[in-house]
């Protein structure tokens, strides 16, 4: 007579797809972690040999979780994008007003200024972009042009302003913030020229606001 699989077999196999999948999740961090540590110190020339060492595994294993470089590259500035762009702009915040959402926006902009892991791979791949087109175009499509197109479209939609053109405002905006990241932390400008963020912040508002008032009255 066949017998049936127990309730506890079951359980058992659950449970060690969940360890696996978690052991996989670890692992993967384990590599990223790594790789920033080497990319910061070497350069994105650094070799997957070197990242495979700094992170304690074989390279086939990192290998077995980034297909390359470039993909390795993309998934911690994929992390960064988790960090602000995403966890940024949830629901909660497009339906505030106007005012209040320029400012949070620019708010959660700035504090990437405390994130030592932001201003150190920006300040990679600045300096690397020369050799390495490639970086500064997946910190483009990865991490610019989604905050850029999301800020649009919050402008677009919102009926307490009027822009003739969206996209190019929120360019701007995103501009502004994005200078005084690099002056101040890259640049190390917070030295020579220094400027509260709250100072920007609230300038930032006011010329926004004043212009997207100034278009619905006009339209």
């Amino acid at each position: 007579m066949n017998s049936r699989p127990s309730q506890n077999s079951g359980n058992r196999t659950s449970e060690e797809g969940r360890d696996n999948v978690t052991r996989l999740s670890e692992k993967r961090e384990k590599i990223l972690e790594g790789a920033l540590r080497v990319f910061l110190a070497q350069g994105y020339s650094a070799s997957m040999d070197a990242i495979a060492a700094e992170a304690g595994v074989a390279k086939q294993t990192v290998y077995s979780h980034f297909k390359d470089k470039n993909s390795l590259f993309a998934a911690l500035i994929d992390r960064l994008l988790d960090h602000f762009v995403s966890a940024g702009l949830t629901a909660e915040l497009l339906a505030l007003d106007a005012r209040s959402f320029v400012r949070k926006i620019a708010q959660i902009t700035l504090s990437r200024m405390d994130d030592w892991e932001y201003v150190s791979l920006l300040r990679l791949i600045i300096g690397e972009s020369g050799r390495f087109p490639e970086l500064s175009e997946l910190y483009v499509a990865h991490m610019v042009k989604p905050g850029i197109e999301k800020l649009a479209a919050y402008l677009r939609a919102n009926e307490q302003v009027r822009f003739s053109d969206p996209e190019a405002t929120a360019r701007v905006i995103h501009g502004a913030l994005i200078n005084f990241v690099i002056l101040q932390e890259v640049m190390h400008g917070k030295h020579a020229m220094p400027m509260s963020r709250e100072r920007l912040i609230n300038s930032i508002v006011d010329m926004v606001l004043f212009a997207g008032e100034q278009g619905k009255q006009s339209s």
